[in-house]
């Protein structure tokens, strides 16, 4: 009997030294892979997400540049590749502070005149994706600092207070949800812009799987499987789990079937409408005039393209396809070239670049100081011919 014993607890005390060594050896394995996924990831952020980027011709003699590459290189490093979870509208950026590159409060710091006290201040909201928000220019040269620096010479008797709600990834319809949280927060502005089009073709229409809008999967995935609070806490901070969440998401595959695309753009240029009639309403009931502005892209612009700008025109257009450009006609069509909507504050910048010989693009969308001045410049002027 005692030996029977014996036997048996040998065998659970051999069991247990198993079990004990294969839990040890995974959590040093998770913990190993854990550190390699952080490293990769800081790595891709500074490779990937920097302003230094394809066209290097964008930033030639800017006195800002060395500062510029060094602060968003500094963002990078410090989160900057990644978003802070914002209710209902669902992300904001991290704040970050330094010399050339500063995001305030999850939002893009525009650069305004200063004001004398008791001023009468025109303020103007602008939204968008990460064409708005800029990454790839400091502070005093994105859109919305330059929208800020022409209304001014452009209507020299007047003030405006121009903010910068664009957030990388969003879309039109995430852009009227903030706005009606700003609205109910008590901010009450006098004009409301918004800068769409290049996020609703590359995300709704081309790929071959669709998503609703930016880090889509990420937040269906883990919203959708973890329940505990610690436990989601734990998994947002897990390197390892962000870069397979990352690898899903790359390497995007993109349709090619022309009908279906075509279908696409149809479905989008209706909630596209649908966006613009509700954010009118909006302006109705809470005093603002509105303008609604869709932005070019590399595949769309008729500019004259450098030969960096003709060389990544060629590379996109042969993996992404046309999704880009029938999204284009079909806003045309459906509402630019529809005497429904004529006059309407709704308008194509995608001639903005008609005359601009240098680089304006530093990828397929985003843009450089030159295009950004550019597209600042077109729509003042939109503005003042409307009778703004």
């Amino acid at each position: 009997m005692s030996k029977t014993f014996d036997t048996i607890r040998r065998a659970y005390t051999g069991l247990s030294l198993i079990i004990l060594n294969t839990a040890l050896f995974l959590v040093i394995t998770v913990v190993f892979l854990e550190l390699i996924a952080g490293w990769l990831l800081k790595n891709q952020a500074s490779a990937q997400n920097t302003a230094i980027s394809l066209s290097e011709t964008a930033y030639q003699g800017a006195s800002w540049k060395d500062d510029f590459f060094r602060d968003i290189r500094a963002y990078q490093a410090n989160g900057g590749g990644g978003q802070v979870y914002e209710p209902y509208s669902l992300w904001k950026n991290p704040d970050f502070a330094s010399k050339t590159f500063n995001v305030v409060a999850g939002y893009r710091k525009t650069v305004n005149p200063v004001y004398k006290q008791g001023d009468s201040v025109i303020t103007v909201f602008l939204f968008g994706g990460s064409t708005m928000f800029c990454v790839d220019t400091p502070d005093e040269w994105t859109i919305a600092s330059q929208v800020s620096k022409k209304l001014h010479e452009t209507f020299p008797g007047k003030r405006f207070e121009v903010s910068n709600y664009g957030l990388p990834g969003f879309v039109n319809e995430q852009e009227a949800v903030l706005l009606s949280k700003l609205l109910m927060d008590g901010k009450r502005p006098d004009l409301v812009m918004f800068y769409d089009g290049f996020n609703e073709a590359n995300l709704k229409v081309g790929p071959t799987k669709p998503i609703p809008h930016g880090l889509y999967e990420m937040y269906d995935q883990i919203h959708r499987s973890i329940k505990e609070r610690l436990w989601g806490n734990l998994v947002w901070k897990s390197s390892l789990l962000q870069l397979v969440m990352r690898s899903r998401t790359q390497g995007s595959k993109y349709e090619k079937n022309p009908q279906i695309l075509k279908e696409r753009s149809e479905a989008v240029c209706k909630h596209y409408i649908g966006t613009i009639q509700f954010v009118q309403k909006l302006g109705a009931e809470y005093g603002f005039k509105t303008a609604f502005f869709w932005q070019p892209s590399l595949l769309t612009t008729a500019k004259p393209l450098t030969s960096e700008e003709a060389a990544l025109k060629t590379m996109v257009a042969a993996s992404n396809g046309d999704c880009y450009g029938i999204m284009h006609q079909t806003v045309r069509r459906q509402i630019f070239d529809n005497p429904a909507f004529s006059n309407q504050p709704i308008f194509d910048v995608n001639n903005a670049f008609d005359s601009v010989k240098g680089a304006a693009f530093v990828d397929y969308a985003h843009l450089g100081p030159i295009g950004n001045e550019a597209i600042a410049t077109s729509i003042v002027q939109h503005l003042k011919s409307s009778g703004f």
